[in-house]
Order: structure tokens, then sequence, then C-alpha cells
């Protein structure tokens, strides 16, 4: 009786033994949960980093350019100071270079330098100009001789360019001459001389600037000869400027 009242207990299954393939699975399973969950987390982090790190760098390039600032307001302070302390501070400085073609002595040349600036330039230009047309005119003759059969064609061509010479010559010494005088002037007079100065200044430099006009349009689309610097390291840095710019 007594066992007849009591119900049976229903065997529980035992569970069977997980595999190590599914242990694997699940272990993979909770990594990758893992993994999203941190990155969910660090999503905002990261952006307040990105923040921070573009924050960080406007500072910096605030600071460069306040420095950049000080730095110029710093340097024409001090340019302002010693052109106050120094009238001639700022001027050009006078560097001798060989005018060739000029029949002027060095010291008339650093007189109209100091004088007569701008005509001192077209002095330059003028050297230059009759530079290359000399240069060009050897190179038609070099040709000429090369070709003796066609030597018409290379004299007609080589005409042109001695005209020029010729006229930009002519008009050069018709400048030269007052600069002399003038010179010569200031030294036993320098009133008379500064006075004489303001005088021609002007008309000088306006036909000098006449002179040079259709000789530097003919001549635009010349180069300079260009020779190779001597010694080693001025050569060497003159053959990498050559190559790279």
């Amino acid at each position: 009786m007594l066992g007849f009242g009591k119900k049976k207990k229903k065997d529980t299954p035992a569970s069977p033994e997980k595999t190590v393939p599914e242990i694997q699975e699940k272990k993979t399973r909770q990594d990758d949960s893992s993994t999203q969950t941190a990155s969910v987390n660090t999503i905002p982090g990261g952006k307040k980093s990105s923040w921070r790190s573009k924050k960080r760098i406007f500072f910096v390039l605030l600071a460069l350019v306040a420095l950049g600032t000080l730095g110029m307001a710093s340097y024409y302070g001090y340019a302002l100071y010693v052109a106050a302390k120094d009238p001639d501070a700022g001027k050009a400085i006078y560097s001798p270079i060989e005018l060739r073609h000029l029949n002027l002595p060095e010291e008339m040349v650093r007189f109209s330098f100091k004088y007569f600036p701008d005509l001192y330039d077209t002095m330059i230009s003028f050297n230059t100009v009759m530079t290359l047309i000399d240069n060009e005119i050897a190179r038609i003759d070099a040709i000429a001789h090369q070709y003796p059969d066609q030597k018409k064609i290379a004299d007609k061509e080589k005409k042109i360019w001695e005209k020029e010479k010729k006229a930009l010559e002519k008009a050069f010494i018709k400048i030269e001459n007052p600069v002399k005088e003038t010179y010569v002037l200031f030294r036993v007079n320098k009133e008379q001389g500064l006075v004489q100065i303001n005088v021609i200044k002007k008309e000088l430099t306006d036909l000098a600037h006449g002179a040079l006009a259709p000789a530097q349009e003919l001549t635009q689309n010349l180069k300079p000869i260009e020779t190779v610097p001597q010694g080693f390291i001025k050569g060497t840095l003159y053959k990498l400027k050559k190559k790279f710019l």
C-alpha cells in the first residue's frame, strides 16, 4: 500500500557532456560579445580623444602664428630703430661689377650708383644687352665658317645685329660724356655738381631707356652664355642647381 501511494520520480536524464568543439564555439561567442561591448563602450571615448587631438593641434598652430607675428614685429621694430639712428640704414650697398662695355672708370660708375641710381640700372642693362649681341654675332660667324658656301645668309643676319650694336654704343657715348663732366664738376665744386645732377638726371635716364628699348626687344629671346664657376665646391653647386632647378 505504501508503495502504491507514492509517485515514482522520473529519472532525470543526465546532461550530456559538452564536446570540445562546442566549448570552443561558446568561448568564441563570448569573446565576440565582449569585443562588441568594448567597441561600443569605447566609441564615445574615441571621439573625445579625436576632439582633444584637434584642439591640441589648433592651439599649437595658434602659438606658432603668435610667435611668427611677434618675431616680425620685433624685426620691423628693430629696423625702424636702426633707421632712426642711422639715416643710411637699409639703403642699397654698392658692389663693384664688371661693365666692360662702358667707357667709364670705376669711380664714375660708383658715382652713378649713388647720384644717378636709375641711370645706373640702365648701365647694367646696357652691358647685358651688348654681351648678348656679341654672343649672337659670334654664333652667326661660327655658322658662316662651318658652311662657307651659304655665307651670304649669315652675313645678312649678322648686319642686323651689328647695326643695333653700333646704334646702342653711339647712344651711350652721348650719355657717358655728361656723367664724366658732372663727376669732375662734383669733385671740384660739390654744390654746383649737385645742381648739375638734378638738372640732367631725368634727361639722361630717359635717353638711356629710349636707346635700350629696341635692343632689348631684339635680344629678348636670347639667353646669356653661362660660365661654370671655378673650384670644386662652387662647380658642384652650380651643376646641382642646373640639374634640379
